[in-house]
């Protein structure tokens, strides 16, 4: 456990280091910061426009700090050699790969705080007082980013950066498609509905961890679904991160 948190703790540093990735920071905080003052143009609504734009803020930058942060791991660490030297200590593949699964986590899950707390700020002096639903909502979309970082890594040690981005993508889009994916398979032939439904079982649901609507209005989120997405979400990174372990022992480094 020692030498997975050594890793991840390194991956961290690595990661936050990365001067790109406080431009988009910065970019995030300004376009947070920027929800006021476009609810001041609406009447009623303020509260409600900055709670729908703050939110969706959170989720897309976080995604592309989990992407950019997520795609060229693997693939650069084996390019310039320093999976060589970590495996030439008492170090398996499998402790490279939950380390740096976790030195990801901690990296998004910083950059994500940052941002809800900009956006509790505004939310609470914009007269919505102290958002709690909200922090249901990062937490959920915390839990999606986790998923995407296996499948960043995943992808990391198979392809290259811009194919694991472009491929993170794909798999970000179906898996807020996946009803539609199912309704169409159900009017379509034999061959189609096969490869349809073979998508929607194997890909990752991230309409699980999406309840941006429900909080923005105002509805309750149940805890038992909370708690089925978490168990969903558990399942399915330990699935993925044995399947990338097993895809990075035949790698012959």
């Amino acid at each position: 456990m020692k030498i997975i948190l050594a890793i991840a703790k390194n991956t961290f540093r690595q990661t936050i280091r990365d001067k790109i990735l406080y431009g988009i920071i910065i970019f995030a905080l300004l376009f947070i910061c920027s929800t006021a003052i476009i609810s001041s143009l609406a009447l009623e609504e303020n509260v409600f426009i900055m709670r729908s734009l703050g939110l969706a803020g959170i989720y897309i930058f976080g995604l592309i700090v989990t992407i950019f942060l997520g795609s060229s791991l693997i693939y650069d660490e084996v390019n310039q050699r320093t999976t060589y030297m970590l495996l030439a200590k008492p170090v398996t593949r499998g402790n490279i790969i939950i380390g740096k699964f976790l030195g990801l986590l901690a990296s998004t899950g910083l950059t994500t705080i940052l941002m809800t707390a900009a956006y509790m700020l505004i939310i609470f002096f914009g007269g919505g007082g102290i958002d709690f639903p909200a922090l249901a909502v990062v937490g959920l979309q915390l839990i999606e980013m986790a998923i995407l970082i296996t499948i960043l890594i995943l992808f990391s040690t198979i392809t290259t950066p811009l194919a694991s981005t472009i491929y993170t993508i794909l798999i970000v889009y179906i898996g807020h498609s996946l009803g539609l994916i199912h309704s169409y398979a159900e009017k379509t032939n034999y061959f189609s509905k096969t490869i349809l439904l073979v998508v929607y079982y194997v890909a990752p649901n991230l309409e699980k961890f999406n309840s941006r609507n429900l909080i923005t209005h105002n509805l309750p989120i149940s805890i038992g679904e909370l708690a089925l997405s978490g168990i969903y979400a558990l399942a399915y990174i330990i699935l993925v991160i044995y399947i990338t372990t097993v895809a990075f022992n035949k790698k012959d480094l």
